[in-house]
């Protein structure tokens, strides 16, 4: 009698910890920082999926110009700049991650159809791959099969998009993930705490250090997809 009441118990807050976790943690993850207009708005990189996916949009303000952001935006990968968030626990899921205090000129040039790197000890299908790129502006990633469907003229399964848009004398550096894991809750909550973590260091970056441009990145990492 004790098991069963002991198993009622148990269901009974397995339930109660889904529902919050519904109604109030994953909406407040899936728009944290964002305004209700940039929630439902359009940005570059919805047009390469369908619905209905799940869709996350969070967002930060930064007191800097496009351009002061941008630079740190387009080094991101793992042999590039990191990815400014936890780096400690980045390398403790095997990424070797390298947060740069610095932009690094080699590092700025990226191009439709680049590999972005998660974690290369893992293979393909721990990268993602440049699908569209607007310096100042935007960049939309997607999964290495995604791209090859984007190529093939089919749609994307899931988008990972970066927008800049200029507001109240700074810029809004918009976060909008489509589909992919997305959903999962064993995706979603490390995946907000990691990205809401990039987006902040990424505004530290661009507020408080002078960007200044460097020819040459170390040896190490100089490995290209």
């Amino acid at each position: 009698m004790g098991k069963q009441r002991y198993g009622i118990a148990a269901a009974v807050a397995a339930v109660w910890v889904a529902a919050v976790y519904r109604g109030s943690l994953r909406p407040w993850m899936y728009t944290w920082g964002a305004t209700p207009e940039e929630i439902v708005g359009t940005l570059p990189g919805d047009e390469l999926t369908v619905s209905p996916f799940p869709r996350t949009t969070r967002a930060i303000w930064i007191p800097a110009s496009p351009h002061a952001v941008w630079p740190w935006l387009a080094q991101i990968g793992e042999d590039r700049g990191g990815f400014y968030s936890y780096s400690w626990l980045e390398r403790a899921v095997g990424a070797d991650i390298h947060n740069t205090d610095l932009v690094h000129l080699e590092w700025q040039r990226l191009h439709v159809g680049d590999t972005v790197w998660l974690a290369r000890r893992y293979g393909e299908w721990a990268c993602q791959i440049v699908a569209e790129v607007e310096p100042g502006s935007h960049l939309v990633m997607v999964s290495r099969p995604d791209f090859a469907c984007l190529q093939e003229g089919r749609k994307a399964r899931g988008t990972w998009s970066f927008v800049l848009l200029p507001a109240d004398g700074g810029v809004r550096l918009v976060a909008r993930g489509c589909g992919g894991l997305a959903g999962h809750f064993w995706f979603d909550i490390p995946h907000f705490v990691m990205e809401r973590r990039m987006m902040q260091g990424i505004r530290e970056r661009a507020v408080n250090r002078r960007v200044k441009f460097l020819g040459s990145a170390p040896a190490r990492r100089r490995r290209r997809a």
